[in-house]
């Protein structure tokens, strides 16, 4: 048994006291070792080396047990025998001795199957079974048993299998039989189990017919109809980047291959969420992913703002509806890669005109590109060997009065962005500088994001600055009340010209009302 560590040991300890529990219900998803664990149990009763929390597996009784042959243990379909009849035929042998064994064991393979009558057959046997006698019961739907039922049994929910734990049990298999695989394609394998060993060593043997005696990477992603781990890596990193070359590109080989698109999302969604963790949580953070993709993932959680994260994990999840839902899923997959690539949050942009030194608009993420002043490299990043580092992008803060104008410079993103837009500068005096956050945005600032925003405001003016902020009314001239006044003005000039067209005068005066909200500002 592997990845049922807790329920292994319970078990043991229950055998080797001599106090094993005469109903036992096992319960978890598919192929998570519920029947296996039924029949060690018979086993552990019935070894004729003795009884005990180690059968020996070599005898006689341990041999046909695993076979199906055991007199003194029945396997019990529950899904093909349903009926009340079926069920009191079954009793009505409970009291008779074992034939050969010590005890004699009923597995009810999906017990929730049962019909009512039949549950009902069974709660006396259950509650008093003869002392040679145990019944396991399995089910992949725990909640469909009935609780008169459940308050009889002792119950066992065994979990899924983490994929790690499942990777190298399908190479501790593939060296027993001396094929040679490769580390990522079981890592794929156990990754399409979704916890299920008995699925991980059905998609393995599949493996091994396409592959001709070995299993390949390329070979299981071409089975699986995903990707493997270079091409799910390419495929995050143009959508963190925006890289809409490479991802025009990916697309394109991705549509020749006609994969699972709902697969790749799925994988998409969960990279995004290892991501996250690893940001929020830092380097100790459970990933689960292999040693040599730590590095890439440490590069990407460097440069990403876990906000952005968590708007493409909603964006994948409705992708993932939408595509279980329409007859074409490479459409709804290929929308879904748009609306990540044009998702971008709020960031004070110029004209290039403006921004001597900048990039042209076009150039490939990862490089120092224009920022909205005098193109210096991106916040955080450092000069390449022998560049002479490039002054501020945005201007000193002079009086506290500019303060919106200079929040509006600054390119920090995200949660610590919108802390700023919502501070008011109480002093500066070049060395202090003190902030008044809004009393309802102040339960935001973390520790991570405060250091954010100090990080960023130091690069702007001198590394020794100290910065205070303290938690106000929120009355002052803040920038996102600058910005709504902006657009409140925006939406009463639209009103304004809208009225005054003629064509909407005409309708108006015959009867057509303007709903109200429907009006918006055009975008420039």
């Amino acid at each position: 048994m592997i990845g049922q560590e807790s329920t292994v040991r319970a078990l043991q300890n229950a055998l080797g006291q001599n106090r094993l529990h005469p109903v036992l219900l096992f319960s978890g998803t598919r192929g998570v070792g519920k029947t296996t664990l039924a029949r060690l149990i018979a086993k552990a009763l019935n070894c004729e080396q003795g009884s005990g929390p180690d059968p020996c597996g070599q005898c006689q009784n341990c041999q046909e047990i695993d076979q199906g042959r055991f007199p003194d243990f029945l396997e019990i379909d529950a899904a093909s025998r349903t009926r009340v009849e079926e069920t009191r035929e079954l009793l009505a042998n409970v009291s008779y001795l074992p034939a050969r064994g010590r005890a004699r064991v009923y597995l009810i393979d999906e017990v929730h199957m049962l019909s009512g009558h039949s549950f009902n057959a069974l709660l006396k046997t259950l509650e008093e079974p003869p002392p040679h006698v145990y019944f396991l019961l399995a089910t992949t739907e725990p909640e469909k048993v009935p609780v008169t039922i459940l308050s009889r049994c002792l119950r066992f929910a065994l979990r899924r299998v983490p994929a790690a734990q499942i990777a190298n049990h399908l190479a501790h298999v593939a060296g027993k039989e001396s094929v040679l695989c490769e580390p990522a394609a079981l890592a794929l394998l156990a990754d399409a189990a979704q916890g299920s060993v008995r699925d991980a060593l059905s998609l393995m043997d599949l493996a091994l017919t396409y592959g001709a005696g070995s299993v390949r990477e390329s070979d299981v992603a071409a089975i699986l109809g995903t990707l493997d781990h270079e091409q799910l890596d390419a495929l995050a990193t143009a959508i963190l980047r925006k890289d809409r070359k490479q991802m025009a590109q990916l697309l394109e080989d991705l549509h020749a291959l006609e994969p699972d698109y709902a697969g790749i999302l799925a994988s998409l969604a969960r990279l995004f969420v290892t991501l996250a963790c690893r940001i929020e949580l830092g380097p100790a953070a459970p990933t689960g992913v292999r040693d040599e993709d730590e590095q890439r993932l440490a590069a990407w959680a460097s440069g990403t703002d876990p906000l952005d994260l968590q708007i493409y994990y909603e964006i994948l999840q409705k992708g993932l509806s939408e595509i279980r839902a329409i007859d074409d899923p490479e459409l709804t997959f290929d929308m879904t890669c748009v609306r990540l690539l044009a998702f971008a949050p709020e960031r004070a942009q110029s004209h290039p005109s403006e921004r001597p030194g900048g990039v042209a608009p076009g150039s490939k993420a990862g490089t120092a590109t224009g920022s909205p002043a005098t193109g210096h490299a991106r916040s955080g990043e450092a000069p390449a060997p022998g560049q002479a580092a490039v002054a501020p992008a945005c201007s000193r803060l002079r009086t506290a009065e500019a303060w919106p104008g200079y929040v509006s410079e600054l390119t920090i993103t995200g949660v610590a962005r919108e802390i700023l837009h919502h501070t008011i500068c109480r002093s500066y005096d070049g060395k202090t500088l003190v902030l008044e956050l809004a009393a309802d945005f102040a339960s935001l600032l973390t520790p991570q994001l405060k250091s954010r925003v100090e990080r960023a405001l130091r690069e702007r003016e001198h590394p020794d600055l100290e910065i205070l902020i303290e938690t106000g009314s929120g009355s002052g001239d803040t920038l996102a009340k600058k910005r709504e006044r902006e657009k409140a003005s925006e939406q009463q000039q639209a009103e304004a010209e809208i009225n005054r067209d003629p064509n909407v005068r005409q309708l108006l005066e015959r009867g057509a009302v303007i709903r109200e909200g429907s009006l918006h500002p055009a975008k420039r």
